[in-house]
C-alpha cells in the first residue's frame, strides 16, 4: 500500500532536525529553498548529506567533510529487465543466488511475486518457495522538486512505458544520517522495488543481525525474514549449509549493515533481499517486496556507523545485576513429564545447588500457573508443570539462596479460549481466529498487539507474572506470522511477519516500566528469541535474546560453532544482550549433549553476556550433576569466571548504551584497517582488552588464536605475545583461551 505524502510528513515531524536544501552551482552561496536547476541538489544535515544529479537521476551520500562514501550506480545502457525467476529451484526458502536484477538507480519490478510459507510444523511461518515474474524498469529524471517542511520532495520519471513515476522523499535521520524514501505512483501492480550501489571491491559487508554463516557477507544474496529452527544440512561440522532456510536463515535478522565506510538500514519491515557484490566486484542491490523504499545512510567508520544507527533502532538495556550472573533453567521433558516428576526435579535442584554451593542468581521455571485460575482458563497458552502452592514455595526457597525465579511467556492462545472469543486474535480474511499447528502440533492462536484491548490482555498476564514473586521471564516465538493474517490495524501478515516480534516486545515494555515505576525496589528482566531492526526495532524494547533452538552438537550451522557468528552479527546492531543454551537445545534430530559438548558450551558462555543453562528438548535439563563431580567442578569454575567478569560486562553494557559500541565485538569492528581480522568468527573481544577463543572442535586439545594489534597475555599472566599474528594456544577440557592486553587488568 503507498504511502500519501501526508502521512510521511506526520511521521517526519516526530524525528526530523533542521537542514538545508539547496540546488549548488561550485561558485554558489547555499540557500534555505529548494530549487529546480541544472545543477545537483544538495540536502544537508550536518554530518551526513545528500547529493543529487538530476538528469540523469542519480544520487550519492557523503560525509560532513563532503567525502563520497555512498553512491548509486550509473544508469545501464539498457535499463529494462524482463525477469522469470524463482526463490530456489529445489523448493526450500532461499534466495536463488542467480535471480536476475537491475542494476540502476531506483529500479522497479511491474508484475507478480509468489510466496509461500510452511503452514505448520517446526517451520511454520518459514518461506518455503516462491516465484516472481515481470519487467523492471527505473528511474530516469528529475521531474520536479519541493520543499516539505524540512524534507526535498523529487518526482522523478521512469522508463516503464505505463507513465509510472517515482516519488522521493529526502531528508536527515539525527545530524549524522539521511534518510530516503520512495513511493511508486501509481503503486498497482509493482511486486518489488529496489536500488543499486557502487561497491567498494576491497570492502566488506558485516552485521545483517543473527546470521551463523559468516561474518562478511559479500557474494551473498540474503533474504532479511523471520524464520524459526533451520538445522544443519551440510556433510562436515565445519559447514554452515542450513535446511529449510538456507545459509543465511535467522531467528534474529537486521536488515542492517556495515562497511568500513559506512552503515546502512533498511527501515521497513518487508521481506527485501540483499545481493552484495554477487553478480561483480563493483555494485550491491536492495529489492524490498513491495510498492516503497525506506532506507538510511549513517557515514563513518564501524565504530561511528554503528552508534548512528543504533541510536534510531534501539540497543538493548542495561540489565540488573543478578541478571548478569549464572542462571539455571528446568526444562520438562516432552511428552511424557507430570506434575509430580517435575516438582521432584525442582526438589533435587535444589539440594543439589547447596550440595555444590553452586553460584546461582537465577533460575527458571518452565511456565507459571496463577492461584486464582489453576486450570488456566485465561486462555495463554503456556506449560504449567506445578501446583500454585508448590509454586509459592519454590520462588521462597530461591529467594532464601539470593536467586531470583524466571517465568516463561509466549503469544500463543489456546482455541475457542475467552480471549480468542473476546477478538485478541490475529484473524483470517473473514474475521474469524487464525489458527495454526506448530511445534508438537500444538493449536493455537497469535495474540493481535495491533489491537489496544489485545494488548492490554498481554500486559495483564506480564503484571500477574510479577506479582507472583517472579523476577522476569523468557519471552518465546513470534515468528509464526503469515502473509494472509489480518491485523485489527488493518495491516496483514505481509507487513506485519517481520515487526510482530518488535510489537510483542514493546507491549511488555510498557507494562515493565509501568511497574517498576509502582515497585521501584524490583528490577523485572526478560530476554526473547525473534526481533528484528526497524525504527525502532525490536532491541529497543529487550533486555536480552537467546539465539534459538541450538542443535546438541558441533556444528556451525545450528550447533556451538554457530555461537559466535550470530552473536557478533547481531551484537553490532544493538542487540548484544546475547545468551546462549549451555549444552544447546534441540535434541530432536542429535545426540544427546556429551560431557565434552557441555562443558565446551559452557566455556563458550562464560565470557559472554549471559551465562544461561537451558536444557534440551528431548531430554529436559543437562545440569552439571548430570554428569559426574569433574563436570560440577569445572562448570562451578566457569560460573565464577563469569561472576569476575560481571563488573566488566556490566561497565561495558552501559557503555553500549551510550554510544553503541557492542560489549562482545568483532575484530573487523574494532580493527577495520586489520583485513585478517575480518574472518576471525570464532573469537571475540570482550571491550578492546579480552580476546576471547573459546575451542568449538570435537576432541580439540588445542586452538589456533588470531591476535588483533597490541601486547597480549593469556589469562592475562602468560608471556607477552605480539599481535597481528596467529598462536597456537592449548586447551585440555578444562581451559578456555583468553588473552588481556599488556598492562591491563580486566577481570580484576
Amino acid at each position: 500500500m503507498s504511502r500519501t505524502p501526508a502521512a510521511l510528513a506526520a511521521a517526519l515531524a516526530l524525528v526530523l532536525v533542521p537542514l538545508t536544501i539547496t540546488a549548488v552551482p561550485a561558485d554558489a552561496v547555499p540557500t534555505a529553498a529548494a530549487q529546480r536547476a541544472d545543477d545537483d541538489l544538495v540536502v544537508d544535515a550536518g554530518g551526513a548529506r545528500v547529493v543529487v544529479e538530476q538528469d540523469p537521476f542519480r544520487l550519492s551520500v557523503t560525509d560532513g567533510d563532503g567525502q563520497t562514501v555512498l553512491h548509486e550506480v550509473a544508469r545501464p545502457e539498457t535499463d529494462t529487465l524482463d525477469e522469470l525467476a524463482t526463490l530456489d529451484p529445489i523448493g526450500t526458502g532461499t534466495d536463488n543466488q542467480d535471480t536476475p536484477t537491475l542494476y540502476s538507480p531506483l529500479s522497479f519490478l511491474v508484475g507478480t511475486e509468489t510466496l509461500q510459507q510452511y503452514p505448520n510444523t517446526e517451520w511454520v511461518g518459514n518461506l518455503k518457495s516462491g516465484t516472481r515474474s515481470g519487467t523492471w524498469y527505473a528511474a530516469q529524471a528529475v521531474e520536479s522538486v519541493t520543499q516539505d517542511g524540512d524534507d526535498l520532495v523529487l518526482t522523478l520519471s521512469t522508463n516503464d512505458p505505463s507513465g509510472r513515476e517515482l516519488v522521493v522523499r529526502i531528508g536527515a535521520q539525527g545530524t549524522d544520517a539521511v534518510r530516503v524514501r520512495v513511493d511508486a505512483e501509481p503503486a498497482d501492480g509493482v511486486a518489488m522495488i529496489g536500488d543499486s550501489f557502487v561497491a567498494d571491491p576491497q570492502d566488506g559487508f558485516f552485521g545483517f543481525g543473527g546470521r551463523h554463516d559468516r561474518l562478511d557477507q559479500r557474494g551473498r544474496v540474503l533474504s532479511s525474514f523471520v524464520n524459526q529452527q533451520n538445522f544443519h544440512s551440510g556433510i562436515t561440522a565445519d559447514d554452515p549449509s542450513m535446511y529449510p532456510n538456507g545459509p543465511a536463515g535467522a531467528y534474529y535478522p537486521q536488515a542492517m549493515f556495515w562497511t568500513t565506510h559506512y552503515g546502512f538500514l533498511l527501515a521497513q519491515p518487508e521481506l527485501a533481499r540483499f545481493k552484495m557484490a554477487v553478480d561483480s566486484d563493483d555494485a550491491w542491490n536492495v529489492a524490498a517486496s513491495t510498492d516503497h523504499l525506506d532506507y538510511v545512510v549513517a557515514p563513518g567508520d564501524p565504530a561511528k556507523a554503528s552508534g548512528t544507527l543504533t541510536a534510531i533502532t534501539g540497543r538493548h538495556r542495561t540489565p540488573p545485576k543478578w541478571a548478569l550472573g549464572p542462571m539455571l533453567d528446568r526444562l520438562v521433558q516432552n511428552g511424557t513429564e507430570t506434575v509430580e516428576h517435575y516438582e521432584s526435579e525442582l526438589k533435587d535442584d535444589l539440594k543439589k545447588i547447596d550440595k555444590y554451593d553452586l553460584p546461582l542468581t537465577a533460575y527458571r521455571l518452565e511456565g507459571s500457573v496463577f492461584p486464582d485460575d489453576p486450570e488456566n482458563n485465561h486462555g495463554l497458552s503456556l506449560h504449567s508443570f506445578v501446583t500454585p502452592a508448590f509454586q509459592a514455595k519454590m520462588i521462597r526457597e530461591l529467594r532464601k539462596r539470593g536467586i531470583h525465579t524466571l517465568s516463561y511467556l509466549r503469544p500463543w492462545l489456546t482455541p475457542d479460549s475467552a480471549p480468542v472469543q473476546a477478538g485478541y486474535a490475529v484473524t483470517d480474511a473473514n474475521g474469524d481466529p487464525y489458527y495454526l499447528s506448530g511445534t508438537l502440533g500444538r493449536r493455537f492462536a497469535l495474540i493481535d498487539f495491533t489491537n489496544p484491548d489485545a494488548v492490554e490482555f498481554w500486559q495483564e498476564q506480564v503484571r500477574d507474572t510479577l506479582d507472583l514473586g517472579f523476577e522476569g521471564f523468557m519471552q518465546d516465538y513470534g515468528e509464526q506470522v503469515m502473509f494472509d493474517m489480518h491485523f485489527a490495524d488493518g495491516t496483514t501478515g505481509v507487513d506485519r511477519h517481520n515487526d510482530y516480534a518488535t510489537l510483542m516486545a514493546k507491549a511488555t515494555r510498557q507494562e515493565i516500566q509501568r511497574y517498576k515505576l509502582e515497585h521501584p525496589a524490583r528490577r523485572p528482566w526478560f530476554f526473547t528469541r525473534a526481533g528484528y531492526s526497524g525504527l525502532p526495532g525490536s532491541a529497543r524494547y529487550e533486555n536480552a535474546n537467546f539465539p534459538g533452538d541450538e542443535t546438541t552438537d558441533w556444528d556451525h550451522a545450528s550447533g556451538l560453532g554457530s555461537l559466535t557468528t550470530d552473536m557478533l552479527n547481531r551484537a553490532v546492531g544493538g542487540a548484544y544482550g546475547y545468551g546462549t543454551d549451555i549444552g544447546g537445545y534441540f535434541d530432536y534430530s542429535t545426540p544427546p549433549t556429551t560431557k565434552e559438548l557441555f562443558l565446551r558450551w559452557a566455556e563458550w558462555a562464560a565470557l559472554s553476556p549471559v551465562f544461561r543453562l537451558h536444557g534440551s528438548g528431548q531430554n529436559g535439563t543437562h545440569t552439571p550433576w548430570s554428569y559426574d563431580a569433574q563436570t560440577v567442578r569445572i562448570y562451578k569454575q566457569l560460573s565464577e569466571l563469569h561472576l569476575r567478569a560481571r563488573p566488566l560486562l556490566r561497565r561495558l553494557w552501559q557503555e553500549a548504551d551510550e554510544t553503541g559500541a557492542p560489549p562482545t565485538r568483532p575484530l573487523w569492528w574494532q580493527h577495520p584497517d586489520d583485513r585478517k581480522g575480518w574472518t576471525q568468527d570464532q573469537e571475540w573481544l570482550l571491550g578492546p582488552d579480552v580476546l576471547v577463543a573459546p575451542v568449538v572442535a570435537q576432541g580439540a586439545t588445542s586452538r589456533k588464536v588470531y591476535l588483533p594489534q597490541g601486547c597480549w597475555r593469556l589469562h592475562g599472566s602468560g608471556p607477552k605475545l605480539d599481535g597481528r599474528r596467529t598462536v597456537t594456544a592449548k586447551a585440555g577440557l578444562a581451559t578456555l583461551p583468553w588473552y588481556s592486553r599488556c598492562g591491563t587488568k580486566p577481570l580484576g
